[in-house]
């Protein structure tokens, strides 16, 4: 199963990520109402730990995209992603989402593709540059350390 990701900062605030597990493909976008990439690094965190469900968002304005993780014995990871729109900060229940993308692959396959990802947006803007792009927060840089440990103690 090929696995491919690539977060970019599109602009002062936004960012798309683009996942492409085999057939499937989608391009998510986020706003710096939320800390898109720190939520997906610690989602993965979880589940490479061993929790049976994780999830993240990346906050829209308005609308938000949710990416619910759920292990799958004895090693897959099943990547449902819901779309709700015309909301800020969603209490929406996960039925009221639209499906926008789901499928399943190697938890471990994500979580090196998710890393490679995070590496890459950190060479290409740097950790002050990652800042100034996306105001509010800061690289996460530990959530990345936690995941290259998780992953070495796998």
């Amino acid at each position: 199963m090929g696995v491919f990701i690539q977060y970019n900062l599109t602009g002062r605030g936004w960012a798309e990520c683009i996942l492409e597990i085999d057939d499937q493909k989608i391009t998510v976008t986020a706003s710096y109402l939320s800390d898109a990439l720190a939520d997906l690094l610690d989602a993965v965190v979880s589940i490479v730990r061993g929790a049976n469900e994780a999830r993240a968002k990346f906050q829209e304005e308005p609308g938000e995209y949710r990416w619910i993780f759920t292990r799958l014995p004895p090693d897959k990871l099943r990547i449902c992603i819901l779309w709700f729109s015309n909301t800020f900060i969603s209490t929406k229940l996960d039925i009221e989402g639209e499906k926008a993308f789901e499928t399943e692959c190697r938890i471990r396959t994500f979580a090196e593709a998710i890393l490679s990802a995070s590496q890459r947006v950190l060479e290409v803007n740097g950790i002050e540059g990652y800042q100034e792009k996306w105001v509010n927060y800061k690289f996460p840089i530990q959530l990345q350390a936690k995941l290259k440990k998780a992953l070495k103690n796998k």
